[in-house]
């Protein structure tokens, strides 16, 4: 099965988040790619066969390659058989609305459901949150599952820092960099 581990993002897909100068927009930005996915869109037919699946949209689904031979990874929701749900690379775009991936052990169908296709996101999962303020956290257990707190009350930057453990938004231990090394954590900027 092709590997779905790396992904893409860029504000020319469609259902990207704009970043603007407003408090709260890059948590919008870092929940799309991080935590939702975006260019949402449902499906009128998932169809296996001879371990290919195609997907139809009726109304488009945005889902270009990258370049012109690499897919995108999406993950599709809402499928019966529940093997077709996930995350998976596409092989193949053939038009503005179809597109094809690679399956191994589902048998020739039509799927049911009512399924939904989205650019997969990354994996992660807000572990605390307040008034424009996000502390995230990969959901895969075997990585260090450290904290990135994003402060982003600010209008042109937003405050990040890591924490090795956090209790609350606003509560860390191990904080990196710290406070010797940059006071507050670091500045990334997000409109001028």
């Amino acid at each position: 099965m092709p590997d779905t581990t790396v992904k893409y993002f860029d504000s020319t897909m469609s259902g990207a988040p704009a970043l603007s100068g407003t408090a709260g927009t890059l948590l919008g930005v870092f929940d799309a790619c991080l935590i939702n996915g975006m260019g949402s869109v449902t499906l009128n037919s998932l169809v296996v066969a001879d371990n290919v699946a195609t997907g139809t949209v009726s109304a488009g689904h945005n889902f270009a390659l990258i370049g012109s031979a690499v897919g995108p990874v999406i993950r599709i929701a809402g499928a019966t058989p529940s093997s077709l749900n996930g995350d998976w690379r596409l092989a193949s775009v053939p038009g503005s609305t179809t597109f094809t991936f690679a399956t191994t052990g589902i048998s020739d169908q039509t799927a049911t459901g009512t399924i939904t296709a989205v650019r997969a996101p990354l994996g992660f999962s807000a572990a605390f949150s307040g008034t424009n303020k996000t502390a995230y956290r990969a959901d895969d257990v075997t990585s260090s599952r450290l904290y990135l707190r994003v402060d982003d009350t600010g209008t042109t930057s937003a405050r990040v820092r890591g924490y090795e453990t956090m209790s609350d938004v606003d509560t860390g231990i191990g904080p990196f960099p710290t406070d010797t090394q940059y006071s507050g954590g670091l500045y990334w900027g997000k409109s001028s």
